[in-house]
């Protein structure tokens, strides 16, 4: 799976309103934040609940990163945060569902971690 892949599959699950207020590129700047700080030797230790509790986590910190980046008033951070949060949700299934996708977000952590 490439990185723009990963990007559609998280933009075709996003919710229509949020998809319809953020935008594709929001979608695919958040997925690629969370592929740069996905936590693999946390993720791999946990149950389907530890790891909704590591994507909150994780969640918050993108959010902070990229409200900083685009400085928004209140009612953008809200929609921000709950764009954030649900993609981070999919992507956090998306990683349970199966050792072939956990494989394939290694390699893409490696890739945008060697990017950087």
């Amino acid at each position: 799976m490439t990185i723009n892949e990963l990007e559609q599959y998280a933009w075709d699950r996003v919710p229509t309103v949020q998809r319809t207020i953020a935008g594709r590129r929001i979608v695919g700047r958040i997925v690629r934040r969370a592929v740069a700080s996905w936590p693999i030797p946390v993720l791999q230790q946990c149950d389907a609940a530890e790891c909704d509790v590591v994507g909150h986590h994780m969640a918050k910190a993108i959010e902070r990163q990229v409200r900083q980046q685009y400085g928004m008033g209140i009612i953008l951070t809200l929609v921000l945060g709950a764009l954030v949060q649900e993609v981070v949700k999919i992507l956090i299934r998306w990683w349970l569902e199966r050792q072939e996708n956990q494989a394939a977000m290694r390699l893409l952590v490696r890739e945008s971690r060697h990017h950087d």
